[in-house]
């Protein structure tokens, strides 16, 4: 009888995706960098002196409509999540990623043409919502085409792109602020287009997400999908992508016969405690003080006694070195437990910020220049922490703790709560910098505590776990139905794998949970146990 190498590990040691991999992954975050374009676009926006006399802003009504400005594109997000939890389970990812991009590049085109700020403000509504609709989507799917041995690494490409989109906004903001015309800030604006107006062109010919495929019975197309990106000149027989495919199918098979609606997450014990870790790492994360930062830079500097043109470099400098670190970061994210590089991410941007707050306390509105430039060190030092740790797990890792047939709805809970803490953050920062100061920063320092804490106490490791094993570590063992230790050994023979494959077995299976029963309960629980 033939079965499966014995040689447990040889698998994951091997690559396992192939250089198109990579390249389809880039081109889907181009998704989320259409909203690094279109969030981060406002914050070199501020810094023109052209937008301010075009919007007709002066100080009786900057504060309140600058914050209208930055809190509108998170509360579009609000609803761009919930359009991404009804699109991505009914019609599928790729349909998903589409209709955020689409929302991106017509209200970015809508906002370039702006002629008032409540044009403004309205179409930055529906910016945001197709951004967050994208920020939900393409991480998804990324984490759902790839390895678990370098899910980490591959899933970090779309947060570095999302520093790709603030990078080149900065750039190319501060190249507009010497081009001396009244419509200086609509060039940077039109710009931002680009990228969703690309993939929309092109998202036809990206491979759909195979366990997506699954889960609607498409299995010719998911099979297909998988020995494409997963088959290796090492691995001859496809024996990797065939035991992927295996627990997959078996897997999804089963979940689609579970409940799938909202109420579930909240009847759920370990729903719960996955909605629980969704929602208090994207609120500490965005509490920790970083789209305040990103978004308010411009204004920040400033307050330190910067002129226009330094205020704008200084951001434009700031985001580039997220970007490098953010590449940095990719070299290690999968080999670092996931709840220790979380929590050490908080510790650090925690330090960050209270160095900043004793160094604005003490310098600000002072000549001291070394004062100074120290607190543009620590807005600099948070930015190094956030990339090395926090800004791929805070994407990836909501992938990893959901089910198939749940993410959607997961990603939709987190990703409301991301935009929905934003805009307290955000509509609040302008009044809040102009009445109690650097005391707005306290805030930041408390929930960068409570992530740490979170993280190196409640969160679970999911390094290297399957998809379709993580329900063990909740304590669902009874829906795990296959385990990657079982495919690594000779307990499941490849002829018997190679049964629900299309095209080389005789048939389907007709019901995944019969696999539940017999003689695998005891080794269920057996590996359950060292889950």
């Amino acid at each position: 009888m033939t079965v499966l190498n014995t040689d447990a590990g040889v698998f994951e040691r091997r690559r396992h995706f192939k250089f198109y991999t990579v390249l389809i992954i880039l081109f889907v975050s181009l998704g989320t960098c259409s909203y690094g374009t279109s969030a981060s676009i406002i914050s070199t926006t501020l810094g023109q002196p052209s937008f301010f006399v075009a919007m007709g802003l002066n100080d009786s009504n900057m504060a309140s409509l600058t914050g209208a400005m930055n809190s509108l594109y998170y509360a579009g997000g609000i609803f761009g999540a919930v359009c991404h939890g009804l699109i991505a389970d009914r019609y599928g990812r790729k349909w998903d990623i589409f209709v955020g991009s689409t929302f991106v590049l017509v209200s970015q085109a809508l906002i370039t043409g702006s002629v008032n700020p409540a044009m403004f403000i309205v179409f930055r509504f529906f910016a945001g919502w197709g951004g967050f609709q994208l920020v939900a989507a393409v991480p998804m799917w990324i984490a759902e085409i790839v390895p678990p041995a370098h899910r980490g690494m591959l899933s970090d490409i779309a947060p570095i792109m999302i520093n790709v989109g603030y990078t080149l906004t900065g750039y190319v903001g501060v190249g507009f602020y010497f081009f001396d015309s009244k419509d200086a800030w609509r060039g940077p604006m039109a710009l931002t287009m680009i990228p969703p107006l690309i993939l929309c062109c092109g998202i036809y010919w990206i491979p759909e997400s195979p366990r997506y495929l699954l889960l609607k019975d498409r299995y010719e197309e998911a099979w297909a999908i998988i020995a494409r990106l997963h088959s290796d000149p090492r691995d001859p027989h496809n024996e990797f992508a065939k035991r992927e495919y295996y627990q997959m199918q078996r897997q999804i098979k089963f979940d689609a016969s579970l409940n799938t609606g909202y109420k579930e997450i909240f009847t759920r014990p370990s729903y719960r405690k996955r909605a629980f870790i969704s929602i208090i790492l994207m609120v500490c994360v965005m509490s920790s003080g970083v789209l305040t930062i990103q978004n308010y830079g411009v204004s920040l500097y400033a307050k330190l006694g910067y002129d226009n043109l330094q205020t704008l470099l200084f951001q434009t400098g700031y985001t580039a070195t997220a970007l490098c670190f953010s590449i940095i970061a990719m070299t290690y994210v999968d080999r670092v437990k996931r709840n220790y590089l979380i929590g050490v991410g908080f510790c650090g941007c925690g330090i960050a910020v209270i160095l900043e707050t004793a160094l604005t306390a003490n310098f600000l509105n002072s000549d001291n220049k070394a004062g100074l430039g120290a607190a543009v060190f620590a807005f600099f030092l948070y930015v190094v922490f956030f990339e090395l740790c926090l800004d791929g797990p805070e994407f990836f890792y909501h992938s990893e703790i959901w089910p198939t047939h749940m993410r959607a709805k997961g990603y939709t809970l987190c990703v409301a709560f991301y935009s929905g803490i934003n805009i307290v953050w955000l509509q609040a920062a302008p009044t809040a910098f102009a009445h109690i100061g650097w005391k707005y920063y306290i805030f930041f320092i408390l929930f960068s505590a409570l992530g740490a804490f979170c993280a190196f106490f409640i969160f679970p490791d999911t390094l290297h776990k399957p998809l379709e094993e993580v329900a063990a570590i909740f304590g669902d063992h009874d829906l795990v139905i296959v385990y990657q230790k079982e495919l690594d050994s000779a307990h499941i023979a490849l002829e018997t794998i190679e049964e629900i494959i299309p095209g080389m077995g005789p048939k389907q299976v007709d019901d995944a949970s019969s696999e539940k029963e017999g003689p695998r309960t005891a080794v269920i629980e057996d590996v359950g146990t060292q889950a």
